[in-house]
């Protein structure tokens, strides 16, 4: 074994209250208290792991500080794809990080430190009145839950537009653990009020209530983090008393019964923390496996622990000069950091011959199928694993890829995961109920009217039939298998929440969509067509945080990075008529920034008038600048901001100190909208022309006019615009159809219309989000199935088109995969053989077609895209000859 005390992971000497390593054992996350605001930095493991690399200056140790939390951090999760980083803390606030291609910042305050990586907060997840004080992500990365304060956990859609479907309600204090179980079919949480409760994630209701082992506890913890073990067998969690001293409670998933823990500290538990791993003594004890657990306490003390030993295997006293406050293990299973309210961490790295082999995937897997049963769980919903198959040997394993999208969301966009290569069965037109299914949801939109959310009622079921009993003889590592006894719960009626989604002008935040970027070289370029794609689906703009402070009821334009919003007198939508001045007014940017406007403030010479802009950073005034002419709008990136003035000009700053980029830019009329992205401003002015210019290479990559997609009675309004890497815009308006403008075609092109009939006519999208409550016209809606499927297709074709258009490879496989479903399930042979001749190409390239046949599409090659198609097209049994005959062809054109 060995430990290490790295001494430069430090918050400044703040305390460390979390600590997370990174799936791929490269880098780990802290959280905590910075200055005057919650700190996450981002470190390298490098210089731990390697002491050659330690005393390496080419080597960096930190790799990237974030200090956008206005108050201390509890909380750092790393998802289970490594993709996001979760971060949540006093501010009531949960922010998802992801890795972007800027790097080489410098951290403001942060004396001399340099950002070698550049993580964005890309989504701020905003419910809990409280401050937030654990998160945990599902097993499959498809929700997020936190705990907070306010006594309720909250679940989190994370693979559509982030939103809260569920807050579970019961405890009656400080909710300060959360712990998914690994089969997805439940999660626990850990509350001051002496209770840990399990929550069933079918429909988010609660399973069971365990006291009995936290009746004693006098105190409190500043954290109880608990956790399940990785054979889902057992709940361990913290601040437990048996028979007056601290334990950490274990608590088995059959009949939650609570007759074993673990002993020996000698103050409170704070955090407990498996392996990921399962584990055996060596590859010839088959059998014999057992899991690891490492427990921290507030003695200061670590200890480690075997379930195949009545004792512990390692404990190390007086490791911090204060409480240990969260654990993390690595991936690989052989390292674990610790982290202490004494702000320092600990790196304890182990081998084989101390903890044990590791226990293969495979054999893991078949684990599970032994102690759950051949069923798939994932997140309460059963998935089929089975199917007929004529002609199994068409498939070649080594070709195989999960590909069959698994669920679709309830507002038309394809979740961004797969079904497993033992679950692609045949979902039919399934779809899938989510959230609780006691609870009518009714909201009010920006133009006043009701929006009623659809709730699945299904039909009486007896207690949980579904629970299959476990196998006798699976690993060792299980205690005892008592019979499992369910609890009964009275039925509740639906009841109807009310909420309010009017946006206040000005003062909008809107979280954006997440999604694994893609593994092409362009991953930022296409996960940002992601993120777009799915606001075009609900014709959202990207919005974050914003603040404002205006003296009088005149407009403003306000923006953070990459975001714009400028504000009407009388209206919450935006309208083409010219912004007015008003004498001071701020703009809240990121990494500390705001920016403060006054017009009219000091005077030169007689009577002449000069106009400040100031960039404050951290409270403090980094620079300021003048102005001739009163200024009536601003919009800033990492690159530069921008400011537009009363006569008709736009001037732009550079953002590092404030020296102008460009000279002063004539308009051709009063400013209406101003937005600033990366290294592009784009102005919207009164006669309704837009321009975007590239700053850094100073010229003009677009100069059109609008009008022809607004109304002349104004009914129809501009709601947002997004700037493409390309400089080219993409708008919305309020009639909900998005635009981008393509050069190549000399137009604009529609990409997107939340009302379109396809949309919510098809299986992708139930009853339409506008017009669905009580006394809406309903006479439009097919109810043929044949029809829907139909539906279905044409409107994946016109999202196909526009993904084409935006550039979003891996988007256009999703769709492309839920085409190629609906044509399979209605088995429409001709088109898919169309489709799959395309994707094969001519097998002779010499052809007239072949010249004519392009390989690739969005970068993607045909035949690499061929393989998913015919895996879906093969839960259609019937289908299965065509798969055949196309699988023989592709190999054959692959030996060639």
């Amino acid at each position: 074994m060995k430990l290490l005390k790295p001494a430069w992971v430090t918050h400044d000497g703040k305390p460390i209250f979390s600590i997370d390593i990174h799936p791929d054992g490269s880098k780990f996350a802290t959280g905590g208290q910075g200055d005057d605001s919650g700190r996450v930095v981002i470190w390298n493991v490098a210089p731990i792991v390697k002491e050659q690399a330690e005393e390496d200056d080419n080597v960096p140790k930190l790799l990237c500080q974030m200090d956008n939390h206005l108050a201390c951090v509890n909380c750092v999760r790393w998802s289970n794809s490594g993709q996001y980083l979760a971060s949540g803390g006093d501010d009531k606030l949960v922010m998802i990080w992801q890795l972007t291609r800027y790097a080489g910042s410098t951290i403001f305050g942060g004396g001399g430190k340099t950002n070698v990586e550049h993580w964005r907060c890309v989504s701020t997840l905003r419910g809990h009145s409280g401050d937030v004080l654990d998160l945990g992500w599902s097993p499959d990365d498809q929700y997020l839950a936190s705990s907070s304060v306010d006594n309720t956990v909250r679940i989190w859609n994370m693979l559509n537009m982030p939103e809260s479907i569920a807050v579970l309600k019961g405890h009656t204090g400080l909710v300060k653990g959360i712990a998914w179980d690994p089969i997805g079919k439940y999660v626990a949480s850990q509350s001051d009020d002496k209770t840990v409760r399990v929550w069933k994630t079918a429909d988010w209701k609660q399973e069971t209530v365990v006291t009995e082992p936290f009746e004693e506890c006098g105190g409190t913890t500043h954290v109880l983090r608990l956790n399940w073990s990785p054979d889902g067998q057992y709940l361990v969690s913290a601040h437990a008393m048996n028979g007056g001293g601290p334990t950490a409670q274990i608590i088995e998933r059959e009949g939650w019964k609570t007759d074993k823990d673990f002993v020996g500290h000698r103050k409170a538990i704070t955090c407990v923390s498996f392996n990921s791993n399962m584990l055996r003594k060596s590859a010839s004890h088959k059998g014999t496996n057992y899991c690891c657990c490492a427990i921290g306490s507030r003695d200061r003390s670590l200890s480690i622990w075997l379930t195949s030993l009545k004792r512990p295997l390692v404990v190390i006293h007086e490791l911090f000069l204060n409480s240990v406050l969260d654990l993390s293990w690595s991936r690989s299973g052989y390292q674990l950091m610790a982290c202490s309210w004494d702000g320092s961490v600990a790196y304890i790295e182990f081998d084989d011959k101390e903890l044990g082999q590791i226990v293969s995937v495979e054999e893991k897997e078949n684990l599970f199928q032994r102690m759950y049963g051949k069923k798939s769980f994932s997140m309460g919903v059963d998935k089929k694993a089975s199917i007929v198959i004529e002609d199994p040997d068409w498939i070649q394993p080594q070709l195989v890829e999960p590909s069959v999208p698994s669920v679709i969301d309830d507002d038309g966009g394809m979740q961004d995961h797969y079904l497993s290569s033992d679950s692609r069965a045949s979902r039919s037109s399934q779809i899938v109920a989510k959230g609780p299914i006691d609870k009518q949801i009714e909201t009010r939109t920006v133009d006043g009217r009701r929006r009623i959310t659809p709730v699945f009622i299904p039909p009486p079921m007896e207690e949980d039939d579904a629970q299959s009993s476990h196998a006798s003889n699976h690993s060792s590592a299980a205690l005892v298998q008592p019979t499992f006894s369910s609890s009964t719960e009275a039925k509740s009626k639906i009841v109807v929440e009310k909420r309010d989604e009017v946006t206040k002008p000005g003062l909008s935040s809107t979280t954006t969509s997440t999604s694994p970027p893609p593994s092409q070289p362009n991953a930022r370029k296409e996960m940002s067509n992601i993120l777009l794609n799915r606001r075009l689906e609900r014709n959202e703009p990207e919005r974050r945080v914003v603040s404002v402070r205006t003296s009088g009821p005149s407009t403003a334009s306000v923006a953070t990075t990459g975001v714009s919003i400028v504000r009407a007198p009388d209206s919450d939508k935006i309208a083409i008529s010219p912004l007015s001045v008003q004498k001071t007014f701020s703009v809240s940017a990121s990494h500390g920034r705001s920016f403060e406007i006054e017009n009219q403030s000091y005077f030169v010479g007689h009577k002449m008038a000069v106009h400040k802009l100031s960039c404050v950073v951290n409270g403090k005034v980094a620079w300021d600048v003048f102005m001739s002419s009163p200024m009536v709008g601003c919009a800033a990136s990492l690159y530069c901001a921008a400011v537009t003035c009363s006569d008709a000009t736009l001037h732009c700053f550079a953002i590092g100190d404030g020296s102008r980029m460009i000279p002063g830019i004539k308009l051709q009329g009063p400013a209406v909208h101003l937005r600033v992205q990366d290294h592009f401003v784009s102005i919207v002015t009164a006669h309704g022309q837009i321009n975007v210019w590239d700053i850094v290479k100073k010229k003009s990559t677009l100069k059109t006019s609008i009008l022809n997609l607004t109304d002349s009675d104004g009914s129809v309004t501009l709601t947002s615009c997004t700037i493409r890497d390309t400089g080219l815009p993409i708008l919305s308006f309020s009639n909900s159809k998005t635009y981008t403008y393509s050069t190549d075609m000399d137009t604009w092109l529609l990409l997107s219309d939340a009302l379109d009939p396809l949309r919510h006519g098809s299986d992708l999208q139930g009853i339409s989000s506008s017009g669905a409550g009580p006394g809406a016209n309903r006479s439009s809606v097919i109810n043929s199935a044949d029809s829907k499927i139909t539906c279905s297709i044409s409107y994946a074709d016109v999202k196909m088109s526009s993904l084409v258009e935006l550039n979003s490879p891996a988007e256009y496989r999703t769709w492309l995969l839920t085409k190629v479903k609906y044509m399979a399930q209605q088995g429409m042979e001709d088109r898919l053989r169309s489709l799959c001749e395309d994707l094969l190409g001519p097998v002779h390239r010499s052809s007239q077609r072949g010249k004519n046949w392009q390989p690739t599409i969005l970068t993607m090659k045909k035949n690499d895209l061929l393989i998913p198609v015919l895996q879906v097209m093969a839960t259609n049994v019937k289908m299965q000859r065509l798969c055949t005959e196309f699988q023989q062809q592709l190999k054959m054109l692959t030996e060639l």
